[in-house]
């Protein structure tokens, strides 16, 4: 081979080419590409290493036939002048460079990570091996020219192989699919175009640097002729590229068959899969349609109970209301629907109010506020008011009101502003009162309920000369001179714990010692448990006062500002003063306590100024009647004291009592009104009773209660066997008070019933005292000896509010049992009585009072018939039932049935007990039955023990009764109990 192309000086050889071929070859060389890139792309998706390494040498050997057979083919298109044959050895050799680096660049092309460098390796050995294949094959060529060489364009061929080569492998590497096959796409056919132009852009470059210069020789040429190569060639390469192209895409359609069936059986699980979640939803969202409606119920019953909802058009008028709305307003849905919700309107709030609110929801907004609504029955009711305006069509249809009550909410709001205008006001007048504190004239001292002070104004020290520092922690006592007596004293702090105040003129010790008088008001402060919590003493200093308001003074300190009596401070001096004579002369003196007989009464009927003139006038007459010495002084309300000196004989006490005795009993004639009152005296004889001052008092205040029990108007004188019983009469009401207190007093109830239908008609409830030591004392061993005193009056109310608890008990678990309660005449005649009855129902708000039946002891006597009368009256105003207990016992029977308000009387067990043999007893009993007829009053009997004594009565008329044939007083626990096992004798029933 010659390239010494300038030295040429021969003419070379004409040759011309076929087209035919040249396209044949072109064709052949993609193709080839196209099978070994496909083969690849087989090698990359194969798992197995063995079969990766199978395929990439069948796709090298294929694509370097390929190429190898392009070149034979070009080189068969070029004609020549001139026989050409081949050498057939050579041409086989000239395949091996092309085979060798086709597998090493298919290899790179099977790993996944590309880089430029690997490209480059591939391009230069692709297109360096096609130039060697070139021009091996070259040398085999057998005809009489020599070829000549353009350097140059050799270079220029194999660097057009070279890029060539690199461009289609990195086509070729993005066209590679790692994960599955496809068919041909535009990057596979790129790729085997390029790679086809690369090894036949490389040969017929080369062919161009080439010249055939003729030259003859003898050489006999031993080759394949061209035709015959050619066609074996052809006939070899066209056959094994179509198997190679068609086995890849053959395996490549199986593969996608398989990935179609796989897709397929996923899609029909996936398929079922949905069909099965469709199913699902579907039934999930029918129960979340269920739920919602449900939800959609419920949250429409919720409010349809908080919440009145109404709809209306945009004139106002009512088209729809809920119940609750109907039972808050009062309006029923007939009356509702059609009306206009202007009927709603308390007025509470002005027009302008009611504009504004229009003017937002007419414009579509919403509104929400607290309005005052008028109810059916013309109560107003507050209620938290949205209005939300309804569309249909994008048009104002009409407003949606959804309203909550708030009324008790608008009370406690209410509640809450006057509380804390009500503690302004208080601050205020704490100010204010502060200030009256420090700045008034007149001496404030304020103490705990001890009597300790706690605080003094400016004044008390300028006046008393005490400091703040020495008069606080002291007590009250501290400041009072000997000017009083202890009894003064004592009366004063009654009077303030009875009445809550006291008021009168007191001489005060100042620093200083000087002796002063004050005008003193002192006054009880209670808190929320009308417990005492302090006092406030107010004094106004009268010391610079004339000489006659001093002798005023001595008269107000000294004498009883009504009578003009001694009061306890003058007595205390004077009975002093009459037992140091006595002693020192030798001879006696007496001390009577006299308490005026039914002076209360007086007072109640006809009021306290009736009762005050009565005193002025018996206070002289008793003052009249006594001796020259001796004194009368006025002690209480309606208790006076005597000292009567200078005695030789007890038959003198006598006759001064007698004579005081008729001057208090004779009538008394006030604003035309005659009165008629009498006396009780105790009395007691000094020294033959040897005892203080105070003693004598007590002696003969105790003889004085034995003349009231004896039946009043009368005098009775004190020894040592009485004050002994009087001292246990005070130990036993004291015992009984102390019982009380402790608990002790429980109720026991006998019920009453109707004979004849054996229907319940009440229980009678009647005291124990459950004394630890004696047991279950009745009640006659320890109520007389508490009549008229002040515990019966406490032990009386106590019944009574029990007796509404029993009630209040039972009716909570749906029992309804009337209570009767028996109540003494002096218990009744008490003037506040009634007020206190109403305090105790009031305290049980749950009881109806006509559950409550007083029984009036007819036994008693009932002083002031009208008083009584006016008290029960009262009462039955309440609601409160009346009966007169004991009937046919009492002082005057027939005029308490005529007069007296029951509405029942009650045959007392006397008559009943011995009705069946005693005529008398039976005859009174039908008396009785008859007046009440008469009357038109019930009648029950007491004492009902058998079966006769109840069908006795019946035959009579009686068909109430209370007794031991019916049952026995048991404790409330016993009373459901017999309730349910009660059955009267059929000797009863009608």
């Amino acid at each position: 081979m010659n390239h010494d192309y300038n030295g040429i000086t021969v003419a070379a050889l004409t040759t011309t080419y076929d087209l035919k071929l040249v396209f044949l070859s072109m064709v052949i060389a993609m193709l080839a590409s196209f099978t070994a890139f496909g083969i690849v792309e087989r090698s990359v998706s194969n798992s197995q290493q063995s079969q990766k390494i199978l395929w990439n040498l069948f796709g090298a050997l294929m694509m370097s036939l390929g190429i190898w057979a392009m070149h034979f083919i070009a080189m068969l298109s070029l004609t020549f002048p001139i026989p050409v044959s081949y050498d057939v050895a050579t041409t086989m050799v000239s395949i091996l460079p092309v085979t060798f680096a086709s597998t090493i660049v298919l290899w790179l092309m099977t790993l996944k990570t590309f880089s430029y460098y690997r490209l480059l390796i591939g391009g230069l050995l692709l297109g360096l091996s096609i130039g060697l294949m070139h021009y091996i094959g070259m040398t085999a060529m057998r005809l009489q020219a020599v070829m000549v060489h353009d350097i140059t364009l050799v270079y220029l061929s194999i660097l057009i192989a070279v890029i060539l080569a690199m461009a289609a492998l990195k086509i070729q590497y993005r066209a590679i699919n790692q994960n599955r096959y496809q068919f041909i796409t535009k990057k596979h056919l790129v790729s085997a175009v390029v790679m086809g132009l690369a090894s036949s852009s490389m040969h017929y470059s080369a062919m161009t640097a080439v010249h055939f210069i003729p030259q003859t020789t003898d050489q006999v040429i031993d080759a394949v002729p061209p035709t015959t190569l050619a066609l074996i060639v052809t006939v070899v390469i066209l056959v094994l590229l179509l198997l190679t192209m068609l086995i890849p895409h053959l395996l490549r359609y199986k593969q996608l068959v398989n990935h179609l069936n796989a897709e397929v059986l996923v899609q029909t699980e996936i398929l079922h899969e949905l069909d099965h979640r469709s199913k699902a939803q579907t039934e999930q969202k029918t129960q979340a349609v269920k739920a919602a409606q449900a939800a959609l119920l419920a949250q429409k019953a919720a409010m349809d109970e908080h919440s009145l909802v109404s709809i209306t058009d945009v004139k106002g008028t009512i088209n729809y209301a809920n119940t609750k709305f109907c039972t808050v307003s009062g309006y029923s849905q007939e009356e509702l629907i059609g009306a206009n919700h202007s009927l709603l309107n308390s007025k509470q709030q002005p027009k302008d109010y009611w504009r504004e609110m229009y003017l937002i929801i007419s414009k579509g907004g919403f509104w929400n506020d607290d309005i005052c609504n008028l109810a059916k029955d013309g109560q107003e009711y507050w209620v938290n008011t949205t209005i939300i305006p309804l569309y249909v069509n994008e048009k104002l249809s009409g407003y949606t009101s959804i309203r909550t009550n708030i009324t008790e909410h608008k009370k406690s709001e209410k509640k809450l502003k006057l509380a804390n205008e009500e503690k302004d006001k208080r601050a205020a007048e704490l100010a204010l009162a502060a200030i009256v504190f420090s700045h008034t004239r007149e001496s404030i001292i304020i103490t705990d309920a001890s009597t300790s002070v706690i605080k003094v104004n400016n004044t008390f020290t300028e006046v008393t000369g005490y400091s703040r520092q020495e008069a606080v922690g002291k007590n009250l006592r501290f400041f009072q001179s000997d000017s009083q007596s202890a009894e003064f004293y004592t009366l004063m702090w009654q009077a303030v714990n009875t009445k809550g105040y006291w008021v009168g003129t007191i001489w005060s010790r100042r620093k200083n010692g000087e002796v002063c008088p004050e005008n003193l008001t002192l006054s009880a402060v209670k808190n929320a448990a009308s417990e005492v919590s302090h006092y406030v003493a107010l004094y106004s200093d009268i010391t610079k006062l004339n000489k006659t308001h001093q002798s005023q003074l001595q008269q107000m300190a000294h004498y009883d500002d009504l009578t003009d009596l001694p009061n306890r401070t003058l007595l205390a001096e004077r009975l002093n003063q009459a037992i140091l004579q006595s002693n020192h002369q030798h001879n006696s003196l007496a001390v009577a306590f006299l308490d005026l007989d039914d002076l209360k009464t007086v007072n109640d009927a006809h009021g306290h100024h009736v009762g005050d003139e009565l005193l002025i006038i018996i206070s002289l007459r008793m003052k009249e009647a006594l001796r020259e010495g001796d004194t009368l002084a006025r002690i209480g309300g309606d208790e006076f004291v005597l000292v009567l000196t200078d005695l030789e004989k007890t038959e003198e006490i006598s006759k001064i009592l007698e004579r005081l005795l008729l001057a208090v009993s004779e009538p008394v004639i006030v604003n035309d009104l005659v009165l008629n009152v009498s006396a009780s005296i105790g009395v007691t004889q000094y020294p033959q009773d040897d005892a203080d001052a105070e003693i004598l008092i007590r002696h003969a205040d105790q003889a004085m209660y034995m003349a009231k029990k004896v039946g009043k108007n009368c005098y009775k004188l004190f020894d040592s066997a009485l004050d002994d019983a009087v001292n246990l009469e005070q130990e036993n009401i004291n015992n009984i008070s102390a019982a009380l207190d402790k608990g002790e007093l429980v109720l026991y109830y006998q019920p009453k019933v109707n004979m004849s239908t054996g229907e319940v008609v009440g229980v009678e409830a009647l005291i124990r005292w459950q004394d630890p030591v004696r047991g279950l004392v009745p009640p006659l061993d320890f109520l007389p000896l508490i009549e008229n005193h002040a515990t019966s009056l406490e032990i009386g109310e106590w019944v009574i509010d029990s007796a509404l608890s029993q009630i209040s008990q039972w009716q909570s678990i749906g029992v309804t049992v009337p209570i009767s309660v028996n109540i003494s005449a002096y218990q009744l005649q008490q003037i506040d009585f009634v007020a206190r009855l109403t305090t105790l129902l009031a305290a049980h708000p749950d009881v109806s009072p006509h559950l409550l039946e007083l029984e009036v002891l007819e036994t008693s006597a009932l002083n002031d018939i009208n008083y009584i009368i006016a008290t029960m009256k009262s009462c039955i105003s309440l609601g409160v039932q009346f009966a007169l207990d004991d009937f046919g016992t009492g002082y005057s029977s027939l005029t308490y049935l005529r007069r007296l308000p029951a509405s029942q009387i009650k045959i007392d067990q006397s008559f009943i007990r011995d009705m069946l043999n005693d005529p008398e007893d039976l005859a009174i009993v039908k008396g009785v039955v008859s007046l009440a007829k008469a009357f038109q009053l019930e009648v029950i009997a007491e004492g009902v023990e058998t079966i006769e004594h109840g069908t006795e009565l019946l035959q009579l008329g009686c068909k109430l009764a209370q007794g031991y044939g019916i049952a026995r007083p048991m404790p409330a626990s016993e009373v459901l109990v017999w309730l349910d096992s009660w059955k009267p004798d059929s000797a009863w029933l009608s």
